[in-house]
């Protein structure tokens, strides 16, 4: 295997397999490091890609730009690798106060192509709903346990991915004998023009980035059937199991279908029984915890998720598995990308927390286009600063 490269990327979480794939598709040499049986959250996100966010029901930060880029990655990739993984699926957000309502009853100007007020509650019954809610059409979630199989597929193909376990005592950025700064990188027996660091959470330990205000955040799902649940074989909890396929439903915790593969809109069919192309099986969360950073499910974390549920839901299920993952959140809620101030042919590409799916593509090349060619990142972005405290 060639051992001299461009760039050597650590990780294979969704922004090193994105940022890996952005660059080898501008021809550039790229190597990803991994060790898949560390903790990697990318595989058990949910990946809902939302553009209105927050109790407040706002567009979340650049969501343009982010939704107008990532509506074209990542149908891209599924042609290109033959594989489904993004789904497009309008997004359901009941009001939870009479204040919500109101507001957007005052202003329906803020009704767009994209977010539709709808007049009446969207499910007639089993969804809380009584005050109606918005319909967000440019909403959607991704696979991201067969996304990054499908990246992983393509970099061994390209002869751009190893297993192993990264070690900075075996990383060399300077001579040790006269300690001239290296402008290549030494790792092992490998040589690349420049390392970026895309460990998660893992970064938070970094030696060279420990500064940066990565603020891990443990998140606990649930996977629940409906199918196990003999009274859900009714005609009417049929229909509901079938219209919560064409919705991720919003309301204190999401409701998401886990779907393998294109779900047609099929609820005007007449059928007998759920047919096989009506999923039954869904994952809801999630949780948010800074002090409990173990990978251990918890009881209390279920019944947090369970009770939010209940709140939403009125249709029973079965709870199959709980997953944890540990987000690479940040204290400023927007993701570190940069070049490090003493180290030019060093980086990071991190913290992107709970909306790595929405922001990930658009900035892995905005962040390409940093390293190529100077161009200049947000200031909210750059890392520089915390190094410097």
């Amino acid at each position: 295997m060639e051992k001299e490269f461009d760039y050597l990327i650590i990780g294979q979480g969704l922004a090193g397999s994105i940022l890996a794939y952005t660059l080898l598709e501008k021809g550039k040499k790229v190597l990803v490091l991994d060790e898949p049986k560390l903790q990697n959250c990318s595989k058990i996100a949910a990946g809902i890609c939302n553009p209105i966010t927050g109790r407040n029901l706002v567009r979340t930060w650049k969501s343009r730009e982010l939704f107008t880029f990532l509506n074209d990655f990542y149908p891209k990739l599924e042609k290109q690798f033959n594989s489904n993984f993004f789904f497009s699926v309008p997004i359901y957000r009941p009001f939870q106060t009479l204040e919500q309502q109101q507001d957007w009853s005052a202003q329906e100007e803020k009704a767009t192509e994209e977010v539709i007020y709808p007049k009446n509650p969207l499910f007639e019954k089993n969804v809380n709903e009584p005050l109606g809610g918005l319909l967000i059409k440019n909403g959607g979630h991704l696979r991201t346990d067969i996304f990054l199989e499908a990246i992983k597929k393509y970099l061994i193909e390209h002869n751009a991915y190893q297993e192993k376990l990264f070690d900075f005592d075996d990383l060399m950025l300077n001579d040790k004998a006269t300690k001239e700064s290296y402008q290549k990188v030494v790792y092992q027996d490998i040589k690349a023009n420049h390392i970026i660091f895309c460990r998660g959470v893992l970064d938070k330990t970094n030696p060279f980035f420990d500064k940066l205000p990565i603020a891990p955040a443990k998140g606990e799902i649930l996977h629940i059937d409906f199918d196990k649940i003999e009274e859900n074989k009714s005609h009417q909890n049929q229909e509901m199991i079938r219209k919560l396929n064409q919705f991720i439903l919003n309301k204190g915790c999401w409701l998401v279908p886990f779907k393998d593969k294109i779900i047609e809109n099929n609820l005007n069919n007449k059928v007998n029984g759920l047919d096989e192309n009506v999923i039954t099986t869904f994952r809801t969360g999630s949780t948010y915890n800074h002090d409990d950073l173990t990978l251990k499910p918890t009881e209390e974390a279920r019944q947090e998720i369970e009770t939010k549920l209940k709140g939403v839901l009125n249709l029973d299920y079965q709870v199959t598995k709980q997953e944890v993952g540990i987000r690479p959140s940040t204290r400023t809620r927007y993701p570190l990308m940069g070049t490090h101030k003493d180290y030019p042919q060093m980086s990071i590409f991190n913290g992107f927390g709970a909306k790595g799916v929405s922001m990930i593509p658009y900035f892995a090349n905005e962040f390409v286009e940093h390293l190529f060619n100077g161009k200049e990142l947000d200031k909210i972005l750059r890392v520089n600063k915390w190094l410097l405290k």
